[in-house]
């Protein structure tokens, strides 16, 4: 059985209650932020439903149903990001400061993830005649690979080199690949656009 002989009470820290004749005398509520304001992450069910719209018109019913639009606040200077096979769209939130842009970024971004799809297993430029046309698909014919918008830049020191064994292109890295990784340009010329370990990157500088 439990001992409360040595439980002290101290009420000198009791709340100060200020008396009200009518709640009219209460202070008012902050009212809540708009969703908009408050949505500086997670997923935006209106962009989703844009990218399946344009997904069904295109004829592709599978990235429909895969699709996901995500605002990530961790994106700095970068607008967008596109992962595939898993169909899924990261935002910089500070695209809602520049009108137009945001319904750009994510045509941008969707272009990529149909580029890979249509593409099947075989190697592809990431900006190139493939997501081109996929741009072109979209209505934004003329995408540029890289925007130009005033986006908070951090200078990143690429330490690593790799070399290709073949052509001797070198790839500049902030971080190791991986997994095994080929110059594309050898693969695409040599196998078809498939990956070949004879074109394997070897890391030369950095190790």
């Amino acid at each position: 059985m439990r001992d409360f002989s040595q439980l002290c009470f101290d009420f000198t820290a009791s709340p100060v209650w200020t008396p009200f004749q009518s709640v009219r005398d209460l202070e008012p509520v902050e009212p809540p932020e708009s969703g908009e304001e408050a949505a500086l992450e997670g997923r935006d069910d209106d962009l989703e439903a844009l990218a399946r719209e344009w997904l069904l018109a295109l004829e592709l019913p599978g990235g429909a149903r895969l699709v996901t639009v995500t605002w990530n606040a961790r994106l700095r200077s970068t607008a967008g990001y596109a992962r595939y096979p898993k169909w899924e769209i990261e935002l910089n939130p500070l695209l809602r400061d520049f009108e137009g842009q945001v319904e750009r970024t994510l045509k941008h971004e969707l272009a990529h993830l149909i580029a890979y799809h249509r593409s099947g297993r075989r190697r592809i430029e990431p900006h190139g005649r493939e997501w081109r046309q996929a741009c072109v698909d979209l209505g934004i014919a003329g995408e540029k690979a890289h925007h130009r918008l005033p986006l908070p830049r951090k200078a990143v020191e690429r330490k690593l080199a790799y070399a290709c064994p073949a052509c001797r292109t070198v790839v500049h890295r902030v971080r190791k690949f991986r997994r095994p990784t080929a110059c594309l340009h050898c693969c695409n010329r040599h196998a078809g656009g498939r990956y070949d370990g004879r074109f394997r990157l070897a890391l030369v500088t950095g190790a």
